[in-house]
């Protein structure tokens, strides 16, 4: 084989590694990416032993309808990834609302949000208000559920 030939089939093989190296990184982009936008849900209302926020509408979060969340103890909703309910959406602020276990039931309080939290139609305010199941929680344009 003369030289020419030779660099024409390490091109071409450098050209092969690139390539095959490029489609594993998007993939695994691709996998991460569907991971974060469902991140602590889990799909089917039954799926979530004990209490559980329930996905009806979920808006442009890319999350299923009937998605649900275990709640436990004092737990942040937002959309940023350090909250313990992450809703991708952008009518959710990055800290919108927090929802924690109380005596005779959840209290759920407004982080000062932008687009507002309601609780069966009605506004919630920063001192929060007590749940007690199956009300209908709106934070942003996401409408979830609340079940014990």
């Amino acid at each position: 084989m003369s030289g020419d030939a030779e660099l024409l089939v390490l091109r071409l093989a450098l050209i092969a590694v690139l390539f095959v190296f490029v489609l594993v990184a998007s993939f695994t982009m691709r996998a991460g990416l569907t991971v974060r936008a469902g991140r602590g849900a889990t799909r089917g209302g039954g799926a979530v032993a004990g209490p559980r926020l329930i996905i009806e509408r979920p808006g442009r979060t890319g999350i299923e309808p009937g998605a649900a969340y275990a709640l436990a103890g004092v737990m942040t909703i937002g959309r940023d990834d350090g909250n313990g309910i992450m809703l991708p959406d952008v009518s959710v602020s990055g800290r919108h609302a927090t929802i924690e276990e109380v005596a005779g039931g959840w209290r759920l309080a407004d982080l000062g949000s932008t687009n507002g939290t309601f609780v069966n139609g009605r506004a919630v305010d920063g001192r929060g208000v007590l749940l007690r199941g199956g009300e209908k929680l709106m934070l942003g344009t996401i409408v979830l559920r609340l079940q014990l």
